[in-house]
C-alpha cells in the first residue's frame, strides 16, 4: 500500500505508454506496409485467455498491487483485477493497526485490429476500493482445498468508494498462440500475457 502521487507516478507511466504506442505504430507501418489495415474479420473466432499484473487505484487515496485475469471473445475484451489488503496475510502477530485497502476493478473493451498482430483497445470500467484497518493482533486460519492452512488478520472496512474507469490498451501478438498486452487507464496501469485458443489470420 502506497500513497498516490499523481504529479509524478501517473505522469511517468502515461509518458511511457504514449511512447510505446507510437513506437509500435511506427514498427507496424515499416514492417507491414503491404498488409491489410483495420481488417475486423481478424476478430472472427478469436478466443484469448490472459493473466495480468499492475497497480490500481491511481486516482484514489491509496494505490495497490493487483492481479487478475482477462478474456477476449470475438474482439470483446473483459478483465478483472483484485488487490487484497497488504497486511491481511502477514504472518506476524503484533499490537498494531495498519491502514489498509482492498481494490477491485472490472473493465470491458473492444479490440481494434490495426494489423493481424497489432490491436488497440479502448476500455471503460469500474473501480471499487475498501479502506480500513487491519488488526495485526487477530489470528484467523483459512484451510485450503489441499488441507494446507493460511493465517490472516481481520480487516475492518471504514469507507467504500466507487470510481469510473476509462483508458486504452495495446495488444501485440508476436507468435500465433501468445500475445502481450499493456493497459493504461485513469485508475490502473497493468500488463499481461495471453494465450490465443482461437483461429488467427496471419
Amino acid at each position: 500500500m502506497y500513497l498516490c502521487n499523481p504529479n509524478t507516478y501517473i505522469n511517468y507511466h502515461c509518458n511511457i505508454m504514449k511512447k510505446t504506442i507510437v513506437i509500435a505504430m511506427l514498427m507496424a507501418a515499416v514492417a507491414s506496409a503491404s498488409a491489410q489495415w483495420f481488417d475486423f474479420s481478424n476478430n472472427k473466432n478469436r478466443f484469448d485467455l490472459g493473466v495480468n499484473l499492475g497497480m490500481t487505484g491511481l486516482k484514489c487515496n491509496y494505490q495497490a498491487f493487483t492481479w487478475g485475469a482477462s478474456l477476449n471473445v470475438y474482439g470483446v475484451y473483459v478483465d478483472f483485477l483484485y488487490g487484497a489488503p497488504a497486511h491481511k496475510y502477514d504472518n506476524h502477530v503484533v499490537p498494531v493497526m495498519y491502514n489498509d485497502t482492498s481494490i477491485t476493478s472490472i473493465n470491458i473493451g473492444y479490440q481494434i485490429p490495426v494489423l493481424p498482430w497489432l490491436r488497440v483497445m479502448p476500455i471503460v470500467g469500474h473501480c471499487h476500493t475498501n479502506a480500513g484497518l487491519t488488526d495485526a493482533t487477530t489470528v484467523n486460519v483459512e484451510v485450503n482445498d489441499d488441507y494446507s492452512a493460511e493465517m490472516y488478520h481481520d480487516f475492518d472496512v471504514r469507507s467504500r468508494r466507487h470510481y469510473f474507469n476509462y483508458g486504452c490498451g495495446l495488444i501485440i501478438q508476436p507468435i500465433r498462440w501468445f500475445n502481450l498486452y499493456a493497459v493504461y487507464s485513469r485508475q490502473a496501469v497493468y500488463g499481461g500475457l495471453g494465450i490465443s485458443l482461437g483461429d488467427v489470420d496471419w
